[in-house]
Parts: structure tokens; C-alpha cells; sequence
């Protein structure tokens, strides 16, 4: 009995320290959990607990042993912890809100809004239970549930800033982008060093096509932590839209320098080296991209498109082919490969490949007649169908 108590005494102590909470928790955002040597010295706290506690303390019923499980992730057994709680004293809010957060660590955001709006009808004014209940909302795509939920939070506590940050996420991906750099601008003045801040701000600015203010965003939010891969991303694709192509080269570096098994970042400074003529480098990109996922069918392509600069025909075609196998709704393969064929004198295949681009992707339609290598293949069709006519 007293090593189960001494046990839970420092499964209280490293709740406290690590502020979990003893009582209400109070989650590490974004679904974190403690790692490393603080997660096992909780491990081991809630071990030595449940092997010391079956003719002392119930384990199975006890809301520190309950947080020490969902603190180190075990979430099926807080849950449980709470449910058992809850059998015994219904109205036990804190245990009620606890297996909320639970629920929606084990991706139920249905059970999770029905207790947490349980929490909310008895403790109205309860501003961390609006928000835990906008991220179940947010979890069920109901943007606009979620929405209000984040709103009642603020209301209740003006400077709460992860209901002002989840808040801009959700604006910003239902496309309302003026209203998430708001909300994001409320961040930045609770939090000027939140690098994530001006990451999302920055995005919601390129979205208002504000982009050298979206570039200054990601610009603050590397100074905030250098390691941000994807603010450099976010700003390499900028620079490239701006036509700076010099500068998104450098910053896709950075990217996979840090991430090294980015393979967009490999296939989109692939781009930027194409577009100042070095296919070269830009082959050696898409072959990075391509070795780390084998069906990335736009780098396929651009490695096709590449060779084809280069005048490596058949390598050109094998690419596209590949690009066609990896996802055959991918239009611009079809095309580039009716170009291929053109170019061989291969009209029937030409024909083939070019007919599926444009019912795939009706632009092409448009298009092809103005291609150097496509143009006179219709014309010659046309004139084959005059001639049929007469």
C-alpha cells in the first residue's frame, strides 16, 4: 500500500512537471505526447503503479493513472480509466472531459463531441471544452460547428491562442483566407516567436496573392526556427512563381537538407533547375524523387520532359509511359507522349495518346493545334478529311 501511494505520488509529480494535469488535462497541442526519458519515467511510474496497486489503490479507476496513460499516449487505457470513473460517479466532469480527449486521440470525434457537450451543459462557461470540441468538429470536416466552437472559446478567454491558431487553420481551408490572416495576425501579437504563425499566415497571403508579404511570413518564420522545411517550401514555391529561380533552388536545399526524403522538394527544384536550362541537374532531381516514390508520376513526366530537352528520345518516352502506368487520369503524359510520337512520325499512336489528353483534360484540345510537333499532324488530318469530303 504505501509503495502504490508513493508511486502515485510520483505519477503526480510528473504530471505536475510536465503539465498534464492532475485533474483536467491539458493535452500538449497538436496530439503530442512526452517522449524520450520523460516518457519513460512515466512508463515506468504507471508500470510500478498497476503491479503495486492490486490490494491497494484501483488503478482501473484512477484519474491520475488515467492521465499518466494518455500522457504517454496509451489512450485506449485512459479511455478506459475515464469510463470506469464515469460508471461510478456519473457526474464526474473532470473524468467526462478527460475521455473527450481521449476519444479524440483515438480519432472518434463523434463520441468525443457527445461528452464533451455533455462537459458543456452542466459548465457552460468552460472555454477549454468549446475548443477540444471545435477539434472534434474540425475531426468530422463540420468547418463551420468547429468554427463556433473556436469563437465561443475566444469569447470566454480573449487570448486563447490555439483556438485563435486552429481557428485560422480551419479559415484558411475553406478558403477563406483574408479572415485566417486575421486570425493569425491575433496569433502573431500573443505569440511573436510562433514560427507556425507566419508559416500559415504566409500561405493564406499567397493564397490572397499577396506574395511578397507571404514571403516576408516565411522569411520571420525561418528566424523563428531555422528548421521549418516547410516555410523554406513554402517560400522556394513562391520565389519560383515570382520567377526567382536562383532563390527557390537555394531554398529547396534547405528543404532537403532537412528533409531528406522530400520527394516534391527533389522534383520541384527539378523544376527550377530545368527552367534555367541545367537538365543536368534537374535529371538528377527527378531521379531522387522518382527513387523515393516510384509512381510520382509528375516527376516521371518531367524527367521525360527533361530528356526529351536533351534529345534522349526513347528515354523521353519510357518516362512518360511510366508517368501513364503510375496514374492513367495524368493528362499532361498522354500529351507529352502524342508529342513523342508526332515527332517519330507515328501518327496513329499520336492520335491515340493525344485523343485521351483531351478527354482526360478538354484544354489540350485548344492547345495542340499551336504545338510544334502536334500542329502539322492535324493539319494533316484536316486535309485527310477535306480530301475524304469531296
Amino acid at each position: 500500500m504505501e509503495e502504490a501511494e508513493a508511486l502515485r505520488d510520483k505519477l503526480i509529480v510528473l504530471l505536475q512537471d510536465h503539465a498534464i494535469g492532475v485533474a483536467y488535462l491539458t493535452p500538449i497541442p497538436r496530439g503530442g505526447r512526452l517522449r524520450g526519458a520523460a516518457a519513460r519515467e512515466m512508463e515506468n511510474a504507471l508500470d510500478g503503479l498497476a503491479s503495486a496497486s492490486p490490494e491497494g489503490i484501483e488503478v482501473s479507476a484512477d484519474l491520475v493513472y488515467g492521465n499518466g496513460c494518455f500522457a504517454v499516449g496509451r489512450y485506449e487505457e485512459s479511455a478506459k480509466v475515464y469510463a470506469r470513473i464515469l460508471g461510478h460517479e456519473p457526474d464526474d466532469l473532470i473524468a467526462r472531459f478527460n475521455l473527450g480527449i481521449s476519444l479524440l486521440r483515438l480519432k472518434k470525434p463523434d463520441r468525443a463531441v457527445f461528452e464533451l457537450t455533455r462537459v458543456l451543459e452542466s459548465q457552460p462557461d468552460m472555454a477549454e471544452a468549446y475548443y477540444q470540441r471545435g477539434n472534434a468538429q474540425d475531426d468530422r470536416d463540420e468547418a463551420e460547428a468547429a468554427l463556433r466552437d473556436y469563437e465561443t472559446a475566444i469569447a470566454l478567454a480573449p487570448e486563447y491562442l490555439q483556438a485563435h491558431f486552429n481557428r485560422g487553420i480551419v479559415l484558411a481551408r475553406i478558403g477563406r483566407h483574408r479572415e485566417a490572416v486575421n486570425a493569425f495576425d491575433k496569433v502573431v501579437e500573443l505569440r511573436p516567436s510562433l514560427s507556425n504563425a507566419y508559416l500559415n499566415r504566409g500561405a493564406s497571403l499567397d493564397e490572397l496573392e499577396l506574395h511578397d508579404q507571404a514571403i516576408e511570413d516565411y522569411s520571420t518564420a525561418i528566424e523563428c526556427n531555422p528548421e521549418s522545411a516547410d516555410a523554406y517550401f513554402n517560400r522556394a514555391r513562391t520565389y519560383y512563381y515570382l520567377g526567382h529561380i536562383e532563390e527557390a533552388i537555394a531554398d529547396y536545399t534547405e528543404v532537403v537538407t532537412i528533409r531528406p526524403d522530400d520527394a516534391e522538394a527533389f522534383n520541384n527544384r527539378g523544376l527550377a533547375y530545368d527552367a534555367l536550362g541545367e537538365y543536368g541537374n534537374a535529371l538528377s532531381d527527378y531521379s531522387a524523387a522518382v527513387a523515393l516514390l516510384p509512381d510520382f508520376q509528375a516527376a516521371l513526366n518531367n524527367r521525360g520532359a527533361a530528356y526529351e530537352a536533351m534529345g534522349k528520345e526513347q528515354d523521353a518516352l519510357a518516362d512518360y509511359r511510366a508517368a501513364i502506368s503510375a496514374d492513367r487520369t495524368f493528362a499532361v503524359a498522354w500529351y507529352n507522349a502524342a508529342r513523342h510520337y508526332a515527332r517519330q512520325g507515328e501518327i496513329e499512336l499520336c492520335l491515340e495518346h493525344l485523343d485521351e489528353a483531351v478527354r482526360l483534360e478538354a484544354h489540350f484540345a485548344e492547345e495542340a493545334p499551336d504545338d510544334e510537333n502536334l500542329g502539322w499532324v492535324l493539319k494533316l488530318m484536316d486535309l485527310k478529311d477535306n480530301f475524304c469530303r469531296q
